[in-house]
């Protein structure tokens, strides 16, 4: 079950033996989520796999403003319901190449093959090649989002695993303790998120690595 920024804060400021030490002051909001933040791009978290489904397309148009609902890390598919098949949803392919997807959008209207995301000046937006020749097909996204940011002690992470909330809490005492000059009990809190992570992840996740994705640097 999640656990609220205070119960977080406390096993903090436990192992930096500090009862002042703030995760919900200034510095402390933009720490903490900048870690929490980075903690949630190290693995896929089914608590932040997400489907979106408010795109559909339009016949002979490639651009469609991408969703603000969420902030993707990662996408791990884009779908469209075929009209030629039940309307069962189909994978559409992520360009390869620039060239590829060029001379796929040259194609005349079909089903679509590739998409690619990118700006348009003003929105975020995803483009389909070849440009649909059916309206109203929904558009199904899935992939990683990022989590909300905390902005009170009361708020709650989005982990489902206490032990979760343990490697953060281990995560930010131990960047305190490096920023004050404390090694080897940093190193030691290092060593026991990444031994929890490991067992979440179902795979090794080193101290090294997430002192090189995780822990903020300077």
């Amino acid at each position: 079950m999640a656990k609220t920024i205070a119960t977080i804060q406390s096993l903090v400021r436990w192992e930096c033996r500090d009862q002042t030490f703030s995760l919900v002051d200034t510095s402390g909001l933009q720490i903490g989520n900048s870690l929490y933040r980075r903690l949630c791009a190290l693995i896929e978290w089914p608590e932040l796999n997400r489907e979106d489904s408010t795109l559909s397309t339009t016949s002979g148009t490639e651009k469609y403003t991408w969703p603000a609902t969420n902030t993707y890390i990662d996408i791990t598919g884009i779908e469209i319901q075929d009209p030629y098949d039940n309307s069962k949803y189909k994978q559409v392919s992520a360009a390869p190449s620039e060239l590829e997807f060029n001379l796929m959008r040259e194609k005349p209207k079909a089903f679509p093959e590739l998409y690619k995301r990118g700006h348009d000046g003003t929105n975020n937006v995803l483009r389909l090649a070849p440009k649909p020749d059916t309206t109203g097909l929904t558009i199904r996204l899935t992939g990683q989002i990022e989590p909300a940011e905390y902005t009170g002690s009361t708020d709650t992470t989005v982990f489902i695993m206490s032990s979760a909330d343990d490697a953060l809490s281990y995560i930010i005492a131990a960047d305190v303790l490096d920023k004050r000059e404390q090694p080897q009990r940093a190193n030691r809190l290092v060593g026991r998120a990444a031994e929890l992570l490991s067992r979440i992840a179902g795979k090794e996740i080193t101290p090294d690595e997430l002192k090189s994705r995780v822990l903020a640097q300077g």
